[in-house]
């Protein structure tokens, strides 16, 4: 309710400052209203409320271990970031604005199902973290909850990028359709990296997260330094690969901490990739038929929700009947 609420009056300031011919204002206050109202909604709904008491011996405790989380989250901004930078450095106005409009709708994508993901998994995990055995059994089952969600999301916005674009923003940003469509494609797997993200921490190994973050960001520029020459699609599809292919980093430290089989992993993730890729697939093939940008569009979610919906009731996939019991009785209630 607060992120919506947030999305939903930044977005008014910002359009209402752009239609007012304030330019790139609109884009910066935007960002300042949505940061205020997420901060006031949240301090409002927690209940608490600070005091004028001051008294730093709890920090002791934690000092350490939250030191490391601070400055992994300020690596993870730097990496989000960091092509950004560097596409500035090599390439056109131009084409870094095509990458940017296309990383803010993948952005929004996966940073909502992380959003929903994340409000639950550390506190749980947490709780369960004295039981090897029940922990990997929670993990797993979020695991296959995260993929549930997750592949189909980001396939799916990679394949209404094309409609999505013309339609929000016009056809002048169609350049950036192609770079949104491998940029989602990499975003599908972000939910997951937070999620092993989320386990290692419950285990109180901030400095693992650290690490592997920081590797991360340095595989990154490189790999995305090497490909300079090659253009701007063949330098994103670079940093999107350097992304997916450090799934397997992360998952090395998450074997080696509740044991979690390589293989294991794959039975999870994989059948929801599958059906959702071959969703998206169907859907893309289908919507040929229609020439009409609003009907391609509509074409394209209605199968590709269709066919995937359908596979989850045929296969029997628990998590899907899980999420429709809960969905059908929150409306009983």
């Amino acid at each position: 309710m607060v992120s919506m609420s947030a999305l939903v009056a930044s977005g008014c300031v910002g359009v209402a400052m752009a239609f007012n011919g304030m330019a790139y204002w609109g884009l910066a206050t935007q960002s300042l209203v949505f940061v205020l109202c997420i901060t006031v909604g949240r301090c409002y709904l927690s209940g608490f409320r600070p005091s004028l008491r001051i008294d730093l011996r709890p920090l002791r405790g934690m000092l350490s271990f939250s030191i490391k989380i601070l400055m992994t989250n300020l690596v993870t901004q730097i990496n989000n970031n960091i092509l950004s930078v560097l596409l500035g450095r090599y390439y056109t106005e131009k084409e870094v604005g095509y990458y940017n409009q296309a990383n803010k709708w993948n952005y929004m994508g996966y940073s909502t199902i992380q959003g929903m993901v994340n409000g639950v998994a550390q506190p749980v995990l947490h709780n369960v973290a004295d039981d090897g055995e029940r922990q990997l059994r929670v993990f797993r089952k979020m695991l296959r909850f995260t993929a549930f969600v997750a592949f189909p999301c980001m396939l799916g916005l990679s394949l209404i990028a094309p409609e999505l674009i013309t339609i929000t923003v016009t056809s002048k940003w169609a350049a950036s359709a192609t770079l949104m469509q491998v940029i989602c494609l990499g975003g599908a797997v972000l939910p997951l990296q937070n999620l092993y993200y989320n386990l290692i921490l419950s285990k109180g190994r901030s400095d693992i997260c650290l690490w592997s973050t920081i590797g991360l960001g340095l595989a990154q520029i490189l790999v995305v330094w090497l490909c300079r020459d090659e253009g701007i699609h063949t330098m994103v599809k670079a940093y999107v690969a350097i992304n997916v292919a450090w799934m397997a980093v992360w998952h090395y430290w998450v074997w080696r901490q509740i044991g979690l089989t390589i293989w294991a992993a794959l039975r999870d993730v994989v059948p929801y990739a599958a059906i959702a890729a071959v969703s998206v697939v169907a859907a893309g093939l289908a919507s040929h038929v229609v020439s009409n940008v609003w009907a391609i569009l509509g074409v394209k979610v209605l199968v590709a929700v269709a066919i995937y919906v359908a596979a989850m009731w045929l296969s029997g996939s628990v998590t899907f009947r899980e999420c429709l019991g809960y969905v059908l009785k929150r409306k009983q209630q």
